[in-house]
């Protein structure tokens, strides 16, 4: 909100996000987790727009303020779009595109907004895996629906979410 010196002393205020993260508030209910999603696409569409890549979206990184809107948080490897040969991020929200060191756009936020968005429903990851090389056989499975794990998910929100987990970013 503000910077300045007081004194000797640099300082800068923000906004309080004391709501908690999405890791510690799941599962949310799905009504909920389409909110989220909402904030988050407004969030998106700003850096995309200015062709960048937050690179990092999980639900660590998307905070919930006490009236219940979600922010992202942490732009810490914000990058251009285009090809990176930096393999950094979180393995189970990362998109395929970043580890086959491809080149980076919003369909990359995309592929780790369903994944955050699907651990935020059901409170599991849709790929399993704790390192960049578990990725790939992670990848050979399909994540079940949301709506097999959570009763009453709309097929609408199964469908979506498993729209942008589809590993080819062409799809």
């Amino acid at each position: 909100y503000d910077y300045g010196v007081h004194g000797a002393d640099p300082y800068y205020t923000m906004e309080l996000l004391d709501g908690g993260d999405l890791r510690e508030l799941s599962p949310l209910p799905w009504q909920d987790v389409c909110n989220v999603g909402y904030e988050i696409c407004s969030a998106l569409s700003l850096l995309h727009s200015r062709g960048l890549v937050h690179r990092d979206l999980t639900p660590r990184n998307v905070r919930k303020t006490q009236s219940g809107q979600a922010k992202l948080i942490d732009f810490g490897l914000l990058s251009p779009m285009g090809t990176t040969t930096l393999l950094a991020g979180t393995p189970p929200f990362a998109a395929p595109e970043l580890l086959r060191t491809m080149s980076l756009d919003g369909r990359s936020d995309l592929f780790s907004l369903g994944a955050t968005l699907y651990y935020a429903l059901t409170k599991r990851q849709p790929f399993s895996a704790r390192t960049f090389e578990q990725l790939p056989d992670a990848w050979r499975g399909s994540p079940p629906r949301p709506s097999t794990l959570v009763k009453g998910v709309p097929p609408a929100l199964d469908d979506l979410l498993l729209g942008l987990l589809r590993i080819d970013p062409g799809a």
